[in-house]
């Protein structure tokens, strides 16, 4: 009987293919059964002994921005400000921006402090950054990280009416 090539080639890379399957399938088969948890057979979790069921109540919070922007003067005498320009812009992508080939005809440092009220605490933290006034009319700030926040209770503290 003969065989031709090709023929035999293929009769063998099917054969090791089919037993490669067959040794995975018998290998993950052997390892876990896909059934305990239909036999009855998984381990029970005891229930806890107390419900966790705490009561709930509201609390009002104030969420506030403060910074300083950079503004034409021209543009602040004549009274020609929109909100767009009280905004710091973040730059989005730092590559984009090569500062050897553009030229930057204002840049300051600015703070940002967030602070959150509430009736018993108030919490403040804050973020240095570099604000950039472009040739081009562009501006951006490049931020700093968030500081971590500082939390002070009010408690004993007499409100103002």
């Amino acid at each position: 009987m003969k065989f031709s090539k090709r023929g035999c080639l293929a009769v063998a890379f099917s054969i090791s293919i089919l037993s490669l399957l067959l040794a995975h399938e018998t290998t993950v088969q052997g390892t876990y059964s896909r059934n305990i948890f239909m036999t009855g057979q998984a381990p029970t979790i005891p229930a806890p002994d107390e419900v966790y069921d705490p009561e709930m109540s509201t609390l009002k919070v104030e969420e506030k921005f403060t910074y300083e922007v950079a503004v034409p003067k021209e543009r602040l005498d004549k009274g020609e400000l929109e909100p767009d320009d009280l905004e710091l812009i973040p730059v989005e992508d730092k590559d984009k921006i090569i500062f050897h080939q553009v030229e930057c005809h204002y840049y300051r440092p600015v703070v940002q402090r967030h602070t959150r009220t509430t009736d018993s605490m108030v919490c403040n933290r804050t973020r240095k950054g570099t604000e950039y006034w472009l040739t081009d009319k562009t501006r951006f700030v490049e931020w700093e990280d968030w500081s971590d926040w500082v939390t002070l209770s009010k408690k004993g503290v007499a409100k103002k009416d």
